[in-house]
């Protein structure tokens, strides 16, 4: 009889497909099954929340929310939520609108803007001009996971970890994760330097090409502070990634960026760019 039951127990664990003892799948292969999981859906909502925080105040400062809507596979809809005076995209008022105008037919304060995933990459059918339209890119979850795949870095699961889910931390090589910073941050200010260009234009005559002159030479110069600062600077980004045992889909995305740099004044900051996702929906 004992013999029996060890030649029972031999043939369960070797049977293929039994559900009686599975291996734990290693972190990597939760990472490449959830981003495998969310490539493949046509739909999907997010929600989430950003805010950068300071070293010498400890206080979060630019605080602001944000929702997308994947529609078509390659299609993406950013809309933030900001205090204050808000612009939203297809308007013409230089100034911005009140966020009670922009919520005329429905549509909520913030700003939005599209973008359409082509050959792997995700580009922007926003205008050029429009503002915010290069800082909002990097908030969109699905780019990141997908870089995050491409970039040098260690994964781990967490301590935590429930039965329905499972967490995983991922930091990302240091090189990587300020060559990434770098690359955003030329975006930005890439989008900012078309945006006052495109104002700029609708001046008439001299004053015209006095401001677009201008305009150059601080944008240059802001550009090279911005470079010089990125040199010298030391990034850590880290990610939290929590997804669902049964569907291996993401349920939520969080992370925080920090970057350590000197100043003009050769003085040493810390400041760390903070974010959190929560995947709503999927279809």
């Amino acid at each position: 009889m004992r013999t029996l039951l060890l030649l029972l127990g031999v043939v369960i664990i070797s049977a293929p497909g039994c559900g009686l003892i599975q291996r734990e799948r290693s972190a990597e292969e939760v990472f490449s099954m959830a981003l495998s999981g969310i490539a493949g859906k046509e739909k999907l909502d997010f929600v989430g929340e950003a805010g950068l925080r300071r070293e010498s105040s400890g206080l979060f400062e630019n605080q602001f929310k944000f929702e997308g809507k994947l529609e078509n596979h390659d299609q993406l809809t950013l809309q933030t939520r900001l205090p204050g005076t808000v612009t939203t995209a297809g308007t013409g008022s230089a100034g911005g609108m009140s966020a009670a105008s922009a919520n005329l037919n429905g549509r909520p304060s913030g700003f939005s803007a599209s973008f359409q995933r082509k050959h792997g990459q995700w580009m922007a059918l926003t205008a050029e001009h429009e503002p915010l339209r290069g800082s909002l890119s990097r908030y969109n979850p699905i780019a990141q996971l997908e870089n995050i795949d491409r970039m040098n870095k260690t994964i781990k699961s967490e301590y935590g970890s429930g039965r329905r889910t499972r967490i995983l931390r991922i930091e990302l090589a240091p090189d990587d994760a300020k060559a990434w910073a770098t690359a955003q941050l030329k975006d930005e200010m890439n989008a900012i330097k078309a945006e006052y260009m495109h104002k700029a234009s609708t001046f008439k005559g001299t004053s015209q090409a006095k401001l677009e002159k201008d305009l150059s030479k601080v944008w240059q110069q802001g550009e090279n502070s911005m470079e010089q600062m990125m040199k010298q600077a030391k990034v850590q980004t880290v990610y939290h990634l929590t997804v669902d045992r049964k569907t291996s889909l993401p349920l939520r995305l969080s992370s925080e960026s920090q970057v350590t740099y000197k100043d003009s004044s050769n003085k040493s900051n810390k400041e760390a760019l903070v974010m959190d996702v929560n995947f709503k929906t999927y279809d």
